[in-house]
């Protein structure tokens, strides 16, 4: 099998994040991941602070997964392209699967999507769109109709995400589940993730792999308990 990490930050691109690329992957795998979806965050406020063209823009934000690669090729951790979207009007979260760098180039002025926007995007792409710990104080569920699955486990260090509810949340409304460690720094690692029966060749292989994963949270949380690795 296959154990993924599905939500994690770099600090080239996300200033939330403590950690380069480079340390990111060596956690990871010290960890026992086979892979992770780089997912920096992707917003208005990023993008609105960038100088250049839509290309230069999208330059600077792969710029953490791009680093990520080059580690992972060297650490034996395979690297996948997502990202964290987040609306110019909520603060609500959503993971994007299965965009690929080419796909980012190809969608000028993204960050200024609407969830609609998004999930358009999602069915003629091909990619499964998720709302992050929606359960934190703050944020508000989306229509159920709009998403592919919830965040069910974020294992943030820092945050209650209140995991429960959102397990709930999405059992209600017959999404799939998804968790991740939400790592930031390092003692996030360890904390969150999914297993797949084998290793993706890609993101499109990824989004194929992902939904089987997602039917079973009991698996998936015996996998990865709700404690912080030593």
């Amino acid at each position: 099998m296959f154990k993924l990490e599905t939500h994690c930050h770099t600090s080239e691109v996300s200033g939330c994040s403590r950690l380069p690329a480079v340390q990111l992957v060596t956690q990871l795998k010290r960890s026992g991941y086979g892979g992770a979806v780089i997912t920096d965050h992707f917003h208005h406020g990023y993008f609105d602070s960038l100088t250049g063209s839509w290309t230069q823009k999208i330059d600077c934000f792969l710029s953490g997964y791009r680093a990520a690669c080059e580690a992972g090729a060297q650490a034996g951790l395979h690297i996948y392209c997502g990202l964290e979207f987040r609306t110019t009007t909520s603060d609500n979260d959503y993971l994007l699967f299965g965009a690929t760098p080419e796909l980012l180039y190809s969608t000028p002025e993204l960050h200024r999507y609407t969830i609609p926007q998004l999930r358009a995007l999602a069915d003629l792409e091909g990619l499964l769109l998720v709302q992050a710990h929606p359960f934190r104080t703050g944020l508000t569920r989306e229509d159920p109709a709009l998403l592919d699955g919830v965040e069910v486990f974020n294992g943030n260090a820092r945050h209650d995400s209140h995991n429960d509810d959102a397990l709930r949340f999405a059992r209600e409304n017959g999404l799939l589940f998804f968790s991740g460690s939400d790592h930031h720094e390092t003692e996030d690692r360890g904390r969150g993730g999914m297993v797949l029966p084998r290793e993706p060749k890609d993101e499109a292989d990824l989004v194929r792999l992902l939904p089987s994963a997602g039917l079973l949270p009991d698996i998936l949380l015996e996998f990865f308990p709700v404690k912080p690795e030593k």
